[in-house]
């Protein structure tokens, strides 16, 4: 089953103005005056946010998993998730590196919220199944120079480097991802604010 999904990202503006203030950066020499004035540039950034998702539910053995490496003998989840390319254009045109190290905050955060979003979305989906959902597994998430990963993405399981490279074209492939605009290219995939994983299905106790 696959579904392509155009949605909108939340924009939970308390708690990225928690998280840049946690971080510590200096808003001041970013260029900002006051709380106001990050909150026009936080929206600013969320205008330029353009997600798109598509998933599949893949049942039993997939020939192009197993020929990278992943084997399933049960119902896996898979999943590719993109923020679009105009948030990192929109980045890129700033300079000053206070103001980069915010920005990657909050795309991060963006990032954060659209994940948690379509992970609901997964577990209403299996639990119609009668299906719980597991834990994610990465194959890909994006590394900005403008800052570090989060906490989110720091602390996922990660699918090996190799396997991850080797699937991940097949599984574009099978999840039609040019539908929102995803391309895997030389190695690289393009926009950059993506993130592709697996979550596996384990059926509910009692059921069979």
């Amino acid at each position: 089953m696959r579904k392509i999904r155009k949605f909108k990202v939340p924009i939970h503006l308390k708690e990225i103005l928690r998280r840049i203030k946690l971080s510590e950066t200096d808003t001041k020499a970013a260029g900002f005056s006051d709380e106001k004035d990050l909150t026009v540039f936080i929206a600013s950034l969320h205008r330029a946010v353009e997600p798109g998702v598509v998933y599949e539910f893949i049942e039993g053995r997939c020939m192009e998993l197993a020929a990278a490496g992943i084997e399933n003998n049960g119902v896996l989840g898979v999943c590719a998730l993109t923020l679009g390319s105009k948030i990192e254009e929109e980045i890129n045109q700033i300079k000053n590196h206070q103001a980069l190290a915010i920005a990657n905050i909050i795309l991060y955060e963006f990032l954060r919220t659209a994940v948690t979003f379509v992970g609901g979305l997964i577990k209403d989906d299996a639990e119609k199944e009668d299906f719980t959902v597991g834990g994610y597994e990465v194959l890909y998430s994006p590394s900005f120079s403008y800052g570090p990963e989060p906490k989110f993405l720091r602390e996922a399981v990660r699918v090996d480097a190799q396997i991850a490279q080797k699937a991940l074209p097949a599984l574009f492939d099978r999840l039609n991802a040019q539908k929102i605009n995803l391309k895997f290219i030389d190695g690289q995939i393009a926009p950059k604010a993506t993130i592709v994983f697996m979550t596996p299905w384990q059926k509910k106790k009692g059921k069979k």
